[in-house]
Parts: structure tokens; sequence; C-alpha cells
């Protein structure tokens, strides 16, 4: 079977479509069908994407400890290539085949970006400064680093919790709850836009190309502070929370 662009633009469900970033649907996920197809026709199956994006991460991020504005743009542009793997990936698995832990291959990726990344930008700035941040400035390298732990923390939080809520339901002390994440039908809730608009899905790998360029990364990793801290202390009032909430039905009843 022949593997065209055309084939995987026809075969993304709505939901997909719908629950792609603005960006993603007018650049990304074009440019990923024909990587798809060219990837499919060599017989390169969704989880060896899936590593080859999480290689080229650890390299993009690497990239912003050299500093040289040239490489420093380098792997602002393979942040950007990574997101397009992200896309190839996931069009291979849903059009030609899904393998097994591939959403563990899928995953791996992006945790290794967003948990180098703002840590790395953070040391770039140190060294070369930016429009609010002088050279040398160490409180900027340990703000990148409050980001990307914030980044890693929400999401061991989230997972941590629905590994124990799955625990707990299959010995039939509590039910599981419906996941807005997961739930394809609700790809259109407000909670979700936000995630997939404002986050490593959205307009971030832009901003952090248009950031290398002019040599503002002290705003992007100012910018990344705010959102992912900000995201991981609603995780962490949301789950405690819930988790606190489920007790006291189980103790009651």
């Amino acid at each position: 079977m022949k593997y065209t662009p055309k084939y995987f633009k026809e075969n993304m469900p709505e939901w997909k479509r719908k629950k792609d970033a603005i960006l993603t649907k007018i650049f990304y996920r074009p440019i990923s069908f024909i990587g798809a197809s060219i990837f499919s026709q060599f017989g390169i199956s969704a989880n060896t994407v899936s590593y080859i994006s999480a290689v080229i991460a650890v390299i993009a991020c690497c990239c912003f400890l050299v500093p040289v504005h040239k490489i420093q743009i380098i792997g602002a542009i393979l942040i950007n290539i990574w997101i397009i793997f992200d896309c190839i990936d996931g069009n291979i698995a849903r059009s030609v085949r899904m393998q097994p832990f591939g959403e563990f291959a899928d995953s791996i990726s992006s945790y290794i970006l967003v948990g180098l990344m703002c840590t790395c930008m953070g040391i770039s700035v140190y060294f070369n400064g930016g429009i609010l941040i002088e050279p040398y400035n160490v409180w900027i390298v340990l703000i990148g680093a409050i980001a990307s732990s914030s980044d890693s923390l929400m999401r061991l939080i989230y997972q941590k919790y629905k590994n124990t809520e799955r625990n707990m339901a299959d010995k039939g002390i509590v039910e599981i709850e419906d996941d807005v994440r997961k739930d394809n039908s609700k790809v259109g809730s407000f909670r979700v836009r936000v995630e997939m608009e404002l986050g490593i899905g959205g307009f971030l790998p832009f901003v952090i190309l248009i950031g290398a360029i002019f040599n503002i990364l002290d705003i992007v990793v100012l910018y990344c502070f705010a959102y992912y801290l900000l995201s991981f202390i609603i995780a962490l009032f949301v789950y405690v929370r819930k988790a606190i909430k489920k007790s006291k039905l189980t103790e009651n009843s």
C-alpha cells in the first residue's frame, strides 16, 4: 500500500483535528503528513519515530548550553522539528499500525524535552543575557530549573493519582473518574484548549525560535516559569482535593 500525505490527512480522526493547537493545524500537522508518508514507505514504525524525537529533544536542549548564538538558533529550530516528529508518530500509529508501548514512547519524548529545555535555556540566558536579564545573573538558571521541575512534578502528580485511582478501582473501593485529557468528546473544553495552545504542543516552539533569533530567551524562560509553575500548583490543588474527597467517601461508605 502506498502511504501518501493525502492518506494520512484523510485518515486523521475528527477529534484529533479539533484537539490540535492552531499553529499545529496550519503548519506542523501538514508537514507531518509528508513526514509520515516518507517514514511509512521505509517501514519505520511510530515507536521508532518517537525514540528519534527523544534524541532530537536532547540535542536541541544541548544546543542551548553552547554559548554561540547560531548554535542556539539551531536548538530552537530542532524544537520545532521535534513537534513535527511528535505529530508524525501519531499519524503513523493511528493510520498504519499502533504498537505496544506506543503511549510510553510518545510520552518520554515530551518528558525529556520539557524536563531539560527550560533549564538549558536558563543557562543560555545566564551566559548571553536578554532583554530583561543581564549576563551572569544566576537567578535565571534557578527560574529555568523551577519551570522544568514544575512540569515534571505536575506530570508525576497526575500519573500517581490516576495509578492510585485505578488500583483502588480494581479492588472495588472507588470508581474511576472520567479524564478530560483522555476523553475525545471533550477536546474542545477550555482546559484542554489552554493546555494545547500555551504549552509545548502549541505556540511555544515558535516563540522559542523567535526568542533565540532576537536574543530574548529570558522572556521565554520567564513565561515558561509562570506557565509551568501555575500548572503545577493547579494540578497539586486539584488532585489533592480529589484524593481527600474520595478518601472521605470511602471512609463513610
